[in-house]
């Protein structure tokens, strides 16, 4: 019987650090799993991921070209595993997220069950909603044509209902479990943190206008931050914001700032806040989305997460500076509580194509 080919799909852009740092996460769960065969990576801009990823066996295709392929391929009878990128991408919270979703990443999935024997595994995705026409079609999309799905949120499993999902947790607090397993998560401070603000517009939310008064505040209350940017291009860019919103020109880009491990990070972005942990730099979150309140859940940090439609700016103060006076508890907390293990996702990963290959042997 012949290899599989590898895919990863819905790569999107790394110029937003949390969506390149999935795509790598991605792959490293593909490499842990066994597979050392090239894989073919899927991208929205492809252009952006050339360098970016530590893997000279990967190949870069965009959308189109993987369209196109499948298509011209549909006969040729070769047996594929796909997998999906870790994210949130899929979902359809109003009419246009819900076609652009369906179009975007439903035609993946839709393209790949043309052709020879294949299979489907999506990483840990925070998915819905899809209270939409677009949102359903996607669902039903997902529900009959995705074999394996890792869900990162409790809501998400109910609303999606798939017969083969799995709770675990978000691809990058599953590394950071495996760093604390390793006891290579924490580094010795160096000097006394600066703390730095990610924020991002939020320009759908019905709370927008008040979102944008706490944040002011916010800033006013810790006059020494500073801000630093986690994404850019691709129509919602940090240093837009800061510009048009908060008056601020220059920020850091916040990958730099977290190659400094001297800091305490407020992120509005969950991979702002994730990547910090990740790093060895404590962050405060600030979520808009079910994801965030999962994540900072499965971390132990319930008390360190906030919702961006109501937080008290005060209390986000508050807790900054007790993690300026001592993040010793904040570490402990997430020793003890990254339950769901890497080691325990991969193995499932494994299952999964074996169960794949047993059922090819079988015909």
């Amino acid at each position: 019987m012949n290899a599989p080919d590898y895919y990863l799909l819905h790569a999107y852009s790394s110029h937003n650090s949390g969506d390149g740092l999935l795509v790598k996460l991605s792959l490293k769960a593909i490499r842990d799993a066994g597979i050392t065969r090239t894989i073919t990576v899927v991208c929205l801009d492809k252009e952006s991921f050339a360098g970016y990823i530590d893997d000279a066996n990967i190949r870069l295709i965009s959308l189109g070209e993987f369209l196109r392929g499948r298509f011209l391929g549909v006969f040729l009878r070769q047996r594929s595993v796909y997998f999906g990128v870790g994210g949130g991408y899929l979902r359809a919270s109003s009419r246009p997220e819900g076609w652009k979703s369906l179009i975007a990443h439903g035609s993946q999935i839709l393209m790949s069950s043309f052709g020879g024997s294949s299979r489907r595994i999506y990483f840990p995705q925070s998915v819905g909603p899809f209270d939409t026409f677009a949102g359903n079609l996607l669902a039903r999309i997902v529900r009959s044509r995705v074999e394996r799905i890792f869900l990162r949120d409790d809501k998400s499993v109910s609303e999606l209902a798939h017969p083969a999902a799995t709770r675990t947790g978000d691809l990058v607090v599953l590394e950071i479990a495996q760093e604390a397993g390793a006891g290579t998560l924490r580094h010795t401070r160096i000097a006394v943190p600066q703390v730095y603000l990610v924020f991002r517009d939020l320009q759908n939310k019905p709370y927008r206008n008040a979102y944008l008064e706490r944040v002011r505040a916010l800033m006013t209350l810790l006059p020494d931050a500073k801000l630093a940017i986690q994404a850019r291009g691709r129509g919602n860019s940090d240093d837009v914001f800061y510009r048009e919103h908060l008056g601020v020109d220059n920020a850091a880009m916040l990958k730099d700032v977290l190659a400094e491990r001297s800091a305490i990070v407020v992120s509005v972005r969950l991979h702002g806040s994730i990547e910090s942990v990740l790093a060895g730099v404590p962050s405060v979150h600030i979520a808009y989305e079910r994801k965030g309140h999962a994540a900072f859940g499965d971390l132990g940090l319930d008390d360190f997460v906030f919702h961006a439609s109501d937080f008290d700016p005060i209390a986000v103060a508050n807790a900054v500076r007790l993690l300026v006076e001592d993040e010793e508890q904040y570490w402990l907390r997430v020793e003890s509580n990254v339950k769901r293990s890497h080691e325990h996702f991969v193995e499932a990963i494994k299952d999964e194509l074996r169960t794949f290959d047993n059922a090819d042997h079988g015909r």
